[in-house]
């Protein structure tokens, strides 16, 4: 494994430059400087360099000697050291005698670097192996193999706690990214996808149920801290729980098809759960199958006649009302003569009559189709 880059290199020269008012030069397992505070020294060979790495020990320039040497100003060369391995060489420009001193301090701050830097890219690449393991569990959940499991074990993840899917859309989610991973759980997963940012959050279960109530709860504290604090307004979508390891796909798309059909029916809201949707969710994915083309189209054949809307809200009213004169009449500032009216003109115009359980159920499933399409 290459530690030391260009880029690192500069970055341990820049820092240490601070620490000492000298050059600084950082050289590779090669022996080349990749890294200078004087840049037209940079992809040459440091001759001095070569025998520190040669001998694994440090390396004094005096001026006398700089002329046998190819590549090389009077100074101090050390060896950097990672895992037992000198993996590059640091040199400090200047007379030996003044910058001896120096030396070891330098070559600690240019390990203390160098091994910052590695921990840092291997936390980055257990987190994007993450993300990348937490994917194929939404899109692949049918095709895991051994080796996705042992690979799940590395990575410290437990595939046996029960979660539910929730997605958060904003239109920036890399600026509200750090607020929700700071609110997160240590069981809780979480996979950033170009749209919006999916949580795999663990639920507690009680009699083989989970406790929505806690997450919904909690849903409502993020959304209210993103919008009072940070100014952000988002869009957070719940799917439901599905046991068995395929049960995180399953609610992954319950919380993707409620999201649509959630900003379709009711674009104000702000959370959107699937167990306030069942019925919408259902139809959509009809749609998708193409099964939906047969349900009769009760809609249009009132919209027809019925320009301004007005038998389609009082059909609305009356369901969600569960047909409660009183308060349709309230609700709509009508008469209750008018509701009568208007639900039998409904029944004459479609065939079907509102106040049947079964028409009901048709007549409504028409009204969401055309909704949610």
């Amino acid at each position: 494994m290459k530690f030391l880059n260009k880029a690192l290199a500069q970055e341990i020269v820049n820092r240490t430059m601070k620490i000492i008012n000298r050059n600084i030069n950082v050289m590779n397992d090669k022996g080349v400087i990749i890294g200078s505070g004087d840049k037209s020294r940079i992809d040459s060979i440091h001759e001095g360099a070569v025998k520190v790495i040669e001998n694994q020990s440090g390396f004094e320039i005096e001026s006398l000697e700089v002329e046998k040497l190819h590549g090389v100003m009077a100074g101090i060369n050390l060896p950097i050291n990672f895992n037992n391995q000198v993996v590059g060489v640091i040199g400090i420009t200047g007379s030996p005698e003044e910058i001896r001193s120096y030396g070891e301090l330098v070559k600690m701050a240019a390990e203390m670097i160098l091994q910052q830097a590695v921990l840092l890219d291997e936390m980055q690449w257990d987190q994007r192996l993450k993300e990348e393991l937490i994917s194929q569990l939404l899109h692949e959940s049918d095709n895991l193999n051994a080796h996705y499991f042992e690979r799940v074990k590395r990575i410290g993840i437990d595939l046996a706690i029960p979660r539910i899917a929730i997605i958060l859309t904003v239109d920036d989610h890399s600026k509200v990214f750090k607020t929700i991973r700071d609110r997160l759980e240590k069981e809780d997963l979480y996979v950033m996808q170009p749209d919006h940012l999916v949580i795999l959050k663990n639920v507690s279960m009680k009699d083989s149920r989970w406790n929505s109530a806690k997450v919904m709860n909690e849903m409502e504290h993020w959304a209210g801290y993103l919008e009072k604090n940070q100014g952000v307004r988002c869009k957070i979508s719940i799917g439901n729980y599905h046991p068995t390891l395929r049960g995180i796909s399953e609610s992954f798309h319950d919380a993707v098809m409620t999201s649509v059909v959630g900003a379709r029916l009711d674009p104000l809201k702000t959370i959107y759960f699937f167990e306030d949707y069942k019925i919408p969710v259902f139809l959509a994915k009809a749609n998708k199958l193409g099964m939906g083309e047969e349900l009769t189209d009760y809609y249009h054949q009132l919209k027809q006649f019925d320009k301004k809307g007005e038998l389609v809200d009082t059909l609305m009213a009356f369901i969600e009302e569960n047909g409660d004169t009183n308060a349709i009449t309230s609700k709509l500032f009508i008469h209750r003569n008018t509701v009568r009216y208007r639900l039998d003109r409904i029944m004459e115009l479609t065939g079907k009559d509102p106040r049947k359980v079964k028409d009901l159920l048709e007549l409504y499933l028409s009204i969401i189709k055309n909704q949610i399409t």
